[in-house]
């Protein structure tokens, strides 16, 4: 039970960091060789997906915030677990309003190094798109 707060911060701090703008501690979140799915294209090891993925955020203009439901988790042996968790992003328009840019989920597989949950395998699967294979569904129970 020790795990699940640790793993919660983990996904919040995703949100929160990505969205503020703080890309290099936004990749500390991540294994050295983890994979991103987002968009049909896969990004890896830490250097690249801080680069693609920070990359495709807004300027301070036109702010985007992830809103991220409480994970599923499932612990494992060793020090992994696999999460799921709901997420909507909204976006800021020229206008200032805001509206919904995106729904979907994400589906990870996390390990603790030194001490440290952290991302191994990070899958946004959107709203409408079918689960690609080797993705774990969200359990039933």
């Amino acid at each position: 039970m020790d795990d699940f707060e640790p793993i919660r911060r983990l996904v919040a701090l995703y949100a929160q960091l990505l969205d503020s703008g703080r890309l290099a501690d936004w990749g500390e979140l991540f294994t050295g060789d983890a994979t991103l799915t987002v968009y049909g294209r896969t990004y890896r090891g830490r250097a690249e997906i801080v680069r693609e993925i920070g990359g495709m955020q807004p300027g301070p203009d036109r702010p985007v915030k992830h809103l991220l439901l409480p994970p599923v988790i499932d612990l494992a042996q060793g020090g992994a677990a696999l999460a799921w968790t709901d997420m909507t992003v909204f976006a800021t328009g020229p206008d200032r309003q805001v509206s919904i840019a995106t729904i979907g989920r994400y589906h990870d597989r996390l390990l603790r190094v030194d001490g440290r949950w952290r991302f191994r395998e990070r899958v946004l699967v959107f709203a409408g798109e079918p689960l690609p294979a080797g993705v774990a569904p969200v359990p039933a129970r």
